[in-house]
This record gives C-alpha cells, structure tokens and sequence, in this order.
C-alpha cells in the first residue's frame, strides 16, 4: 500500500525532485540522469516519482521554465535609459542575454541530440502550447515596455517578438553558421535588429 503525503511532504518532495533534478541534469546531463538516481537523492522509491511527475522529460522541462523565467526575470527589469543611451542599452542587454543562454548548461542540454524530440513527444500539447505561448507574452511585454518608456517601435511588436526568438534559435546553430565567424554574426545581427526595428523618440 502506497504511503500518502499531506501537503506540507507533497511540497517538500516536489521542490527537492526538481532540486536533485537539476544538479543531476547540470552534471550528467539529461541522457544519463535516471528516475532512479533523482529519487535515490531525494530519498523516496522510485515509484513515487510519478505521483508528482509523469515523466523525466516533465520534471526537466519544469526544471527549463524555471530556468528561463529567471533570466526573463533579470533582463526584464534592465533600465534601458539609465545611460541614456537606449539603443545601446538594449544591445547590450541582448548580447548578456545571448551569453547566459549559451552558457546555461540545462538550456543547451535541451538541444544535444534527440533530447529535444523526446521532449516534444512526452509533454502533453496544451503545456507546450502554454510554454511557448507566455514566452510569447513576456517578449510582448518587454516591447510595450520600451515603447512606455519612449522608444518608438515601428514593426508590429509581434514580429519584432519573432525576430528576437529568431536571435535566440541562431544560438543553436553555430557549427551551420560557422564557429569561426559565429560571434561577428550574433553581434552583427543584433546591431541590424535594434538599429533597424526601434529608434530612440
């Protein structure tokens, strides 16, 4: 008989699956983690992992939001005039935010291999359709934040949101690029997108 947990233990054991998930995932990575070793750390049966999880693709991708809604968080908040220079601003603020995706070991696991694949197949459509759906809303957002605070947008912002997902995707490509120009080209290609898409008022 499967022991049951008050909410207090459910908590505790979600927060400390994705804890365990993380460091195990940071290190190994998302191939070579197991269920087994996750809930080996946390201290439970394996069994009951999937009381809280249906899979190891879940707990990781709950993991990955986590891990993007920090650094939406850290840029989100950038002030963009506090040099007076907005333009400027907002390019530097890409190029860190290029970096810390290039560097994230749990973002770049994402897309070694199939594990991107397997991600897809095991989460259910409606939570893949939410994810892509508030990243969506948080580069929306961010643009209405600009045009707020004086910067004249003269793209519909919703294009302007897909040519900045199109600059995060290129960081996935550096060997089609060319490793050897793959950093001329990012900077470049922001300096396009800012200089040609937003103008200081």
């Amino acid at each position: 008989m499967s022991r049951r947990f008050n909410e207090y233990e459910k908590q505790f054991i979600a927060n400390s699956l994705i804890e365990q998930g993380k460091i195990l995932f940071s290190k190994f990575g998302f191939q070579k983690t197991s269920i087994l070793e996750i809930t080996k750390n946390v201290g439970i049966a394996q069994g009951t992992f999937y009381k809280f999880f249906n899979s190891k693709e879940e707990l990781y991708f709950v993991i990955l939001e986590m891990e993007e809604e920090k650094i939406k968080e850290q840029f989100t908040n950038v002030d963009i005039f506090k040099e007076n220079q907005p333009n400027k601003a907002i390019k530097s603020m890409l190029r860190q935010m290029i970096k810390t995706i290039e560097t994230n070991p749990l973002i770049r696991e994402l897309y070694f291999g199939s594990n991107m694949e397997k991600m897809l197949r095991k989460l259910p459509p409606e939570v893949l359709e939410k994810h892509f759906n508030n990243d969506a809303t948080s580069l929306l957002s961010l643009i209405e934040k600009w045009k707020n605070e004086g910067i004249i947008v003269e793209v519909n912002p919703q294009i302007i949101a897909g040519i900045l997902r199109s600059l995060f995707v290129l960081t996935l490509h550096q060997k089609e690029i060319g490793v050897e120009v793959y950093q001329e080209t990012m900077d470049l290609f922001i300096d396009l997108t800012v200089d040609g898409l937003i103008k200081e008022e």
